[in-house]
């Protein structure tokens, strides 16, 4: 087979698996997947703020920053989501609470993360890429959940 065939044909894979693990996602619109923008769900007990705008021109989901974020700010109540359609991409990780994060990628890699801020002073910013889900499980500031 030519290599050009092979990188097709592995193209294709990526491109079906990609498709599928999308499709598997819950439907509900809590944790619908965007197709052009970045999501945050929240689903602590407690609210959060989001930004639109990671500044930074390196880092994927996950990545994490004292500095990165800006633009306009939203507040996220418990239970909320980010608007459809609206490019929301980054979690503000307040001083002195610990977060943890579920993220979903946009080809369907999910995985966790804790970002620990108690102690410290300044708060950290969390990336979400674009067609990405970045859900708030937990939150506490006396001790990371």
């Amino acid at each position: 087979m030519k290599k050009w065939t092979s990188r097709l044909a592995v193209g294709a894979s990526v491109a079906l698996i990609a498709t599928t693990l999308t499709a598997a996602l819950p439907a509900d619109d809590a944790y619908a997947v965007s197709p052009c923008c970045s999501t945050v769900h929240n689903g602590s007990a407690a609210g959060l703020t989001v930004l639109r705008d990671w500044t930074c021109n390196h880092g994927t989901t996950g990545t994490s920053s004292t500095g990165c974020a800006g633009g306009d700010t939203k507040y996220l109540s418990p239970g909320a989501t980010t608007p459809s359609g609206e490019d929301w991409d980054v979690i503000r990780v307040d001083a002195y609470w610990c977060y943890k994060i579920q993220f979903t990628n946009w080809w369907g890699k999910v995985w966790t993360e804790t970002y620990n801020r108690i102690g410290k002073d300044s708060p950290v910013y969390v990336k979400v890429e674009g067609r990405s889900l970045g859900d708030v499980r937990a939150q506490s500031s006396s001790s990371c959940p």
